[in-house]
């Protein structure tokens, strides 16, 4: 066996530089998960939000559906005694303000 062969049998576990760049891959995965999970939060809140404003366009137009309930033509658009628009769907009762 030469120099070379011994040096590239060596057990990860003797390896102090190893078992460092371990830890270092395994909290940068860590760290990739953690940005990952907030970046699935994110988009599932623009989402929501852009959902949210074409059934709340569509209330205005008269072509509403419910996000909630899926519920077409349930949105109804009051006004209340400050002029704010009040959304409330006849199906399930969600208020959208």
């Amino acid at each position: 066996m030469t120099t070379n062969e011994s040096e590239t049998t060596t057990d990860t576990a003797d390896d102090p530089r190893a078992s460092d760049d371990l830890r270092e891959l395994q909290s940068q995965v860590e760290a990739l998960r953690d940005e990952l999970q907030a970046t699935k939060e994110r988009l599932h809140s623009a989402e929501k939000n852009l959902r949210w404003m074409a059934q709340h366009q569509a209330s205005e137009t008269g072509k509403s559906v419910c996000p909630e309930c899926n519920s077409g033509g349930s949105l109804s658009v009051e006004r209340t005694a400050t002029g704010k628009k009040k959304v409330e769907c006849r199906n399930c009762g969600k208020r959208l303000t």
